[in-house]
């Protein structure tokens, strides 16, 4: 019972730690990739699909963030980094205080609901700003506010800031998911082995 859902967790964990190395590259680097975002505007939008990888599209969608993963939990330590985890933590801080306000879940499922068919037809560009919108008229309202670090010249640019926002939203988006499917850091602590190989044994059969 325990170990039910191990591999959903790691999809879910996947998509988090993706979005945090999104956050990283846009704001430090200005870097993205339009195939990284698929995934993360996928997971926000798509509330119907019953398995989580038609929720991340597939599993190809999420390459970097189970790779990201791994870097994390099982290569060196050095390696690790620690702004991940600062985001991660932000993020579960956010999703705390978020569960507390059910005039604010139900805005967000609002929003989202609004958005028709129409809005696969647009350009990243177009549906990153919708999404951040819904984001600073949302999450963005909690305080204190998800810090960001990196370089001004990205950070004010408005089209990295919408793509920070919406990476920032599929980050809540998959702390929920994780939750959904039976994940807490308790069952992870105890059951970390079971986790690690059933990552192992995503990346090793599934993108090699």
């Amino acid at each position: 019972m325990f170990l039910k859902n191990i591999k959903e967790q790691i999809y879910a964990l996947a998509g988090l730690h993706q979005a945090c190395l999104v956050v990283s590259n846009l704001a430090w680097r200005g870097d993205y990739e339009n195939k990284d975002f698929d995934a993360l505007i996928n997971c926000i939008i798509d509330t119907k699909s019953t398995t989580i990888e038609d929720i991340f599209i597939s599993q190809n969608y999420i390459e970097k963030g189970l790779r990201h993963l791994k870097k994390q939990i099982i290569d060196d330590i050095f390696t690790r980094s620690s702004e991940t985890r600062r985001y991660i933590s932000s993020l579960e801080a956010l999703v705390n205080k978020v569960d507390k306000s059910e005039e604010m879940i139900s805005d967000i499922g609002k929003s989202i609901d609004k958005l028709d068919s129409s809005f696969n037809t647009f350009t990243y560009d177009e549906k990153t700003k919708i999404i951040s919108d819904i984001y600073q008229t949302t999450l963005s309202k909690i305080e204190p506010r998800i810090v960001v670090s990196g370089k001004n010249e990205y950070l004010t640019k408005h089209d990295i800031s919408s793509r920070i926002r919406t990476a920032l939203f599929a980050g809540v988006r998959c702390i929920y998911l994780y939750q959904q499917y039976g994940g807490n850091k308790i069952k992870f602590f105890l059951f970390k082995k079971n986790y690690t190989d059933m990552l192992k044994e995503i990346i090793n059969t599934k993108l090699n």
